[in-house]
């Protein structure tokens, strides 16, 4: 936040100052007015705090987080993430659904529905993004869970780099939403489920368990979308329909590269 307020104290005093030699009568020596400065002047400025900002430390408030089950019997979490990396895999055991380390801070909630627990995860405050600057916290994430706990993600990881691996889990419904981000997904190789995939300029990777039938459908724009033909000669299993396990993937992207294997 003093990044921000530092960028938007300088703009304010560099508009004052031009303004105020205007009303005082001084002009250039071509005769234009100070205001002409401007935009020459924000924008070396713009460039000045851009390479400043490489090597300015972030911050990296560190916070220990976990949620209890609280008896219930399955789960619903949705997950907001922003820039930063994001790590989600199994670990959490016995009364904890989730548990982790959560470097830029952590706001969640649980509310136990008959016997499901609705959890929500997200930054702990909300960042003036500046699109020259980012934010100045790195969130950086690493959630493990309990993977005897059937449960449905609901993720929207924003501009980040994801590493899901779900291969031993109890995941009944997966829902991501990403905008320029890196995320590669271990699926899981147990159970019948739906993963549906909202990506912007991304590269989204998903790993197929052996033994798991699939359906894969996919609505690209100025991006690619390929399968291992090894093992998925057709988009979709023969034995999709029955298996015990098998995974319906719809993947909608823009300029983006999502591959299967």
């Amino acid at each position: 936040m003093r990044r921000n307020q530092l960028f938007w104290g300088g703009v304010l005093i560099l508009v004052g100052g031009l303004m105020l030699g205007g009303e005082m009568g001084v002009r250039l020596p071509n005769g234009n007015s100070l205001m002409s400065l401007f935009w020459p002047i924000l924008l070396v400025g713009v460039g000045i705090w851009v390479l400043v900002s490489v090597f300015l430390p972030r911050n990296t408030e560190m916070e220990s987080a976990s949620v209890g089950l609280q008896g219930a019997r399955s789960a619903s979490v949705k997950i907001k993430h922003g820039a930063g990396e994001f790590r989600l895999h199994s670990g959490a055991s016995g009364n904890d659904l989730l548990h982790g380390a959560f470097a830029g801070g952590l706001d969640h909630k649980a509310e136990l529905d008959g016997d499901q627990l609705k959890v929500k995860l997200r930054p702990a405050h909300d960042f003036i993004m500046l699109p020259p600057f980012g934010s100045s916290e790195q969130l950086d994430w690493d959630v493990s869970l309990n993977a005897a706990v059937p449960m449905a993600l609901d993720m929207n990881m924003g501009a980040n780099k994801s590493v899901l691996d779900l291969r031993d889990m109890s995941i009944t419904d997966i829902k991501l939403k990403s905008g320029a981000s890196e995320t590669v997904i271990t699926l899981p190789a147990n159970g019948r489920l739906t993963v549906d995939c909202e990506v912007g300029a991304a590269a989204l990777t998903l790993i197929v368990p052996e033994g798991v039938s699939i359906r894969a459908r996919a609505s690209i724009g100025a991006g690619d979308f390929s399968m291992d033909k090894s093992r998925f000669p057709n988009n979709e299993s023969l034995d999709f329909a029955t298996a015990q396990n098998a995974i319906d993937i719809y993947v909608k992207g823009g300029a983006a590269s999502v591959r299967i294997k």
